[in-house]
């Protein structure tokens, strides 16, 4: 009951903004808004200065004094038309970014998060596992599950959960960009297109990555990535599976059965702050179709997405204990440990998608 509520909408359209962090004076706080633009705050906040800086509006800042549900307008930052941008390498120079964005991400800190796992199938969420978890980012990253819980809703398919991956290798994903490096270095498959814009006071260079149209290779994929040229960081990421390309993704033979991969897709956002560098959501979805006489299993669609949102940054020095690292292929394997509600927390409440 010790909350208030808020949206955070576009000034000029009136929508909803997503994945847009609210960060306290002193970084002692800050929260994401989900798909609705809808956060949840501590009455703990009330008097004390929140601040929005993110580079698509307008700086912003509000103080809050009363629990009523407010409403939070941004205004869109003026843009210029996007120019096309010609480097002499551009292979080279974007990798330097990627390669500056992995250097650049926080050592020795603890991202606290709030992660979930979603199995769905008939187009509905039929069972999740979620959780506070911690990752520890260091030369290399390791997790641990404090709090978690799993609901099934509906049954589902056992294989179904084993292809979700690993809560770590999406953090991994996220700031290693090994498939976005890959597809840089592939210039038989793919075309690079780089342009630029005046949005506010900066400069933002935005990336596409598209296959060649005579390509044919299995999996080929549409990239964009927005990023600073001046700092040399990757603010934004977000690629699919070309839909125009989809008749090249034949099966995948396994021992025991047959995979057909129907669509992939991975968003990431990042805040860049004087001092610290670090995804503030990142998203998966997988989409598959299974075959395996031995599992007894014709034509079973495998959907699932896992995501992740950045409650807490702590710079630390502090490695998890051994015993305590989480090392199982998905989180639904942790089942339920929990001492409170954690999911109706503030600044959970509202992060289920």
């Amino acid at each position: 009951a010790q909350t208030f509520k808020g949206v955070i909408i576009n000034s000029t359209t009136k929508q909803a903004v997503s994945q847009i962090t609210l960060v306290k004076e002193d970084n002692s706080f800050f929260t994401t808004t989900n798909d609705n633009g809808e956060v949840v705050l501590p009455n703990e906040l009330l008097n004390k200065k929140l601040i929005i800086d993110d580079y698509e509006y307008v700086y912003s800042e509000k103080t809050f004094n009363t629990t009523e549900n407010f409403t939070w307008e941004l205004t869109p930052n003026s843009e210029t038309l996007e120019e096309i941008v010609i480097y002499e390498n551009a292979s080279d120079f974007l990798l330097q970014i990627i390669n500056n964005s992995i250097k650049s991400f926080s050592k020795n800190t603890k991202l606290e998060s709030f992660y979930k796992e979603n199995y769905i199938e008939n187009n509905q969420v039929a069972s999740f596992a979620e959780g506070i978890v911690d990752f520890y980012i260091n030369n290399k990253i390791d997790m641990v599950a404090k709090q978690t819980r799993v609901k099934d809703i509906h049954p589902v398919e056992e294989f179904n959960r084993t292809v979700i991956g690993a809560p770590k290798e999406l953090v991994e994903n996220s700031m290693r960009f090994s498939i976005l490096t890959d597809l840089i270095k592939d210039k038989k498959n793919y075309d690079i297109l780089v342009t630029a814009k005046k949005v506010g006071e900066q400069t933002i260079h935005t990336c596409y990555i598209n296959p060649k149209e005579k390509s044919k290779k299995r999996f080929l994929r549409k990239v964009n990535f927005t990023y600073n040229e001046e700092k040399k960081l990757i603010l934004a990421l977000d690629y699919v599976l070309d839909p125009e390309k989809k008749q090249y993704n034949t099966t995948i033979n396994f021992i025991i059965a047959k995979l057909k991969v129907e669509d992939i897709l991975f968003k990431s956002k990042y805040i860049a702050s004087n001092n610290l560098y670090y995804p503030s959501y990142v998203k998966a979805t997988r989409k598959a179709m299974i075959n395996s006489k031995l599992a007894k299993l014709k034509n079973v669609t495998i959907n699932n997405e896992s995501y992740f949102y950045a409650l807490r940054v702590d710079k630390t020095n502090e490695l998890p204990k051994p015993e305590r690292i989480y090392t199982r292929e998905n989180l639904y394997g942790s089942g339920d440990i929990y001492n409170r509600d954690f999911w109706k927390d503030p600044e959970i409440i509202n992060l289920s998608e």
